[in-house]
């Protein structure tokens, strides 16, 4: 009797160690800052799309994110949540502001700036400290802080959102990442690489037709181990009585030698565009077949990104090495 019971005791006193060690490891693996998968968040009812910042491009201009998530959502909102942040299995930071309009003065008035255009955020546990969140703060839950008001009661939340560090949380920011890396990411998942793109970039209110020219006069004049940055600064600058010239190419000359990726705005912001990264030019297009292919379900091959110029690929080709 006494012998089972030492048994038992020396089983639970295992197990509980066990747990611990366990728990211990999971910390170690994941801390409380780090960012969460977008898909598992969802899956797991953790957080409700729309109660976030991922409608942040339309509760800055007074949509009510609160409401966003319960109202019938179509159009935009719909494809922003349904079928893109529900299916992303990727724990990156992605842009607060679907429309990441660059700094520039002219910019942010016309976008309704608010300081959010150069950030990128992701939801993290509530264990994340108040200071490391950067400006982010508690999400939501999946009823909403409003109805635990209306019945006068504590309402707590599930999960927090982090504004994430550029230095810190660099290797999980979109910003950083290729736009080969973006495709692999966007392929994996299999959501739109338009909006995922859109979501990764900042934007500059310049157009493809006013760049074009000049990275086709980069990619010309480039030869092996040249300086992209003594490049630039060779090519000629337009007079000063051409204001709008003027400006692009002081604009897109820092933007190259920055080597930042930065999309190049349409009209309306539509969801074709160009990107630019170094000497590297992109363009993104809805394949013809796109509403097929939408409809399908397949939201990866929904818009063709496509190398212009200056990409250096790779290529993997069978080889034959025996010898005759």
């Amino acid at each position: 009797m006494f012998g089972r019971i030492a048994s038992a005791l020396a089983w639970l006193a295992f197990a509980r160690a066990l747990t611990g060690q366990q728990a211990q490891d999971a910390a170690t693996k994941r801390g409380a800052c780090d960012c969460l998968n977008w898909a598992g968040v969802y899956y797991d009812h953790l957080a409700m799309c729309g109660r976030g910042k991922e409608l942040h491009f339309l509760s800055k201009y007074g949509f009510t994110a609160a409401y966003a998530a319960t109202e019938p959502i179509a159009g935009l909102p719909h494809k922003v949540c349904n079928d893109f942040f529900k299916n992303l299995k990727n724990n990156s930071c992605v842009n607060v502001d679907l429309l990441a309009l660059s700094d520039e003065a002219d910019n942010a008035v016309a976008m309704g700036d608010d300081n959010m255009t150069d950030k990128q955020w992701c939801y993290v546990s509530n264990d994340c400290p108040v200071a490391s969140l950067n400006g982010g703060d508690y999400a939501t839950n999946m009823m909403g802080f409003q109805l635990g008001g209306w019945n006068n009661l504590a309402s707590t939340s599930n999960l927090s959102w982090k504004i994430c560090d550029p230095v810190a949380d660099a290797s999980y920011m979109l910003k950083y990442k290729t736009v080969q890396e973006l495709i692999d990411i966007g392929t994996e998942s299999d959501v739109g690489l338009s909006r995922l793109i859109r979501l990764a970039y900042p934007v500059v209110a310049i157009t493809w037709a006013e760049v074009s020219f000049k990275m086709q006069a980069i990619n010309d004049a480039w030869t092996t181990g040249a300086d992209l940055a003594t490049l630039v600064d060779g090519l000629p600058v337009p007079p000063a009585t051409f204001t709008r010239a003027a400006e692009v190419h002081t604009t897109i000359s820092d933007i190259i030698k920055s080597g930042q990726a930065t999309i190049l705005d349409t009209p309306g912001h539509g969801d074709n565009f160009h990107v630019i990264k170094g000497r590297e030019a992109w363009s993104v297009t809805r394949n013809g077949l796109g509403n097929m292919i939408y409809l399908s379900g397949h939201f990866s091959m929904e818009f063709d990104v496509t190398c212009l110029m200056g990409c250096a690929t790779t290529r993997l080709e069978a080889l034959d090495l025996e010898t005759q």
